[in-house]
C-alpha cells in the first residue's frame, strides 16, 4: 500500500511537470531569424505571428492584406539612425571621396520633390514591387546625408548597459568614448565633398570598387539611384555590387576582406566594430527610421506578442534592437526559437 501511494505521488508530480511544460510561456516572445522577403510569405501562411523588418516589406505585407502595422520604428525611437555608408580600413581617400560624393548627390536626388515620379520608378525597380507599395513605404523613411552622433551614442550606451558588448572601446585602443566616435563616425570626407561640385572632386580612372548592399532594402535607394543616374560612372567608379541578406552578413564580408564599402544598418556596424574589431568607419548616413513591426489580426498591442513567434532579419540588426526595446518596456522577454 505504501509503495502504491509513492507511485501515485510520483505520477502526480510528473503530470504537473508535464502540464507546466506544455503551457506556453505567457511573458515570452519567441524570436526567429528569417530573411525579410520570406517574412511576408510566412506571415501570409500563418507560420509566424509577425515580423520586424525594413521597408518595403512592412508596406508589402500591409498592402497585400497579410498583416497590419503594430508600430512604426519612429514610434519606438524617433529619428533613430538606421543605415549608413561604411568603408574598410585603409581604403584610398580619393575613392572614399568619390563614393561619398555619389551617395550625397543621389540622396539629394531622392529628397527633391521634383524627382518624385522618377524616384517611385527607381524604388519599384530596386525592390521589385509596385509603385503603390513603395510610395507607402517611402513615407516612413527619412533619407539623410550624415548620421546624428548623439543617436549613435544612445545606441552604444544601450549595448553597454545590456551586456551585448563583449569588448570595451579601451580594448580597441581608444582612450575614451569621444575618441572612438571621432574615428568611427568620420565626418571629414563628408564635410569636404557635401558642398563641392563634381569638378573639384578627383576623378578615378575606371576604378573597380566592391560595394555591398542589402537585398531590396528601400533604405538604400540612394545606392540604386547613383547607379541609374550614372553618378558612380561620373566619378570613375566601376561598381562591383555585392548583395547580402542583412547587416551582420555585410560586416562578416568586411571582416574577410570581401568589400571596400557598403550600405548597412548602424546596429551591426557598431556591434561588430567593437565586439570583433572589424575595422570600418562610417563616412555617410543613409536613413533614419523606416522599419516597422507587422503582425497578424488579433494582435493589438506589444503585450499581445507574448507567446507569439516574431521574425527578425538577424541578431544584432537594427530590427533586433527595436524589438528588444518594445519587449523590455512591456515587461516581456525574448526567447530564440
Amino acid at each position: 500500500m505504501r509503495g502504491l501511494k509513492i507511485f501515485y505521488l510520483i505520477m502526480i508530480v510528473l503530470l504537473v511537470a508535464l502540464t507546466s511544460c506544455a503551457q506556453p510561456k505567457q511573458n515570452v516572445v519567441h524570436v526567429i531569424k528569417m530573411p525579410p522577403p520570406d517574412m511576408v510569405e510566412q506571415l501570409k501562411l500563418k507560420q509566424i505571428d509577425g515580423f520586424v523588418a525594413w521597408e518595403p516589406f512592412p508596406s508589402k505585407a500591409f498592402v497585400n492584406g497579410y498583416g497590419k502595422l503594430l508600430l512604426n520604428s519612429s514610434q519606438i525611437w524617433k529619428n533613430h539612425p538606421c543605415c549608413v555608408v561604411a568603408v574598410r580600413d585603409g581604403l584610398d581617400n580619393n575613392v572614399v571621396k568619390a563614393i561619398v560624393f555619389a551617395h550625397v548627390k543621389a540622396t539629394r536626388f531622392v529628397n527633391n520633390p521634383e524627382n518624385r515620379e522618377k524616384v517611385l520608378k527607381y524604388a519599384a525597380e530596386f525592390t521589385g514591387l509596385d509603385e503603390k507599395t513603395v510610395e507607402m513605404a517611402l513615407k516612413n523613411i527619412k533619407f539623410i546625408e550624415f548620421p546624428d552622433e548623439e543617436q549613435f551614442r544612445t545606441y552604444y550606451h544601450f549595448l553597454n548597459s545590456s551586456g551585448l558588448l563583449t569588448k570595451s572601446i579601451k580594448q580597441l585602443g581608444y582612450k575614451n568614448e569621444d575618441e572612438f566616435f571621432s574615428d568611427f563616425l568620420d565626418r571629414s570626407v563628408y564635410n569636404e565633398v557635401s558642398e563641392s561640385s563634381s569638378d573639384t572632386i578627383p576623378k578615378l580612372e575606371n576604378k573597380k570598387v566592391r560595394i555591398g548592399y542589402l537585398r531590396a532594402d528601400l533604405h538604400q535607394l540612394a545606392f540604386y539611384v547613383a547607379l541609374r543616374e550614372g553618378y558612380y560612372k561620373e566619378m570613375g567608379i566601376d561598381v562591383d555590387a555585392k548583395v547580402y541578406a542583412n547587416g551582420v552578413e555585410v560586416m562578416n564580408a568586411f571582416k574577410i576582406g570581401e568589400l571596400d564599402t557598403a550600405y548597412l544598418g548602424s546596429a551591426p556596424a557598431t556591434l561588430k566594430r567593437i565586439n570583433e574589431d572589424v575595422k570600418i568607419r562610417v563616412v555617410a548616413g543613409v536613413n533614419n527610421e523606416g522599419s516597422a513591426i507587422v503582425v497578424r489580426d488579433g494582435i493589438n498591442s506589444v503585450k499581445d506578442l507574448a507567446g507569439k513567434k516574431i521574425a527578425i532579419p538577424g541578431f544584432g540588426t537594427v530590427q533586433d534592437f527595436l524589438l528588444r526595446m518594445v519587449v523590455d518596456k512591456a515587461g516581456l522577454k525574448l526567447e530564440v526559437v
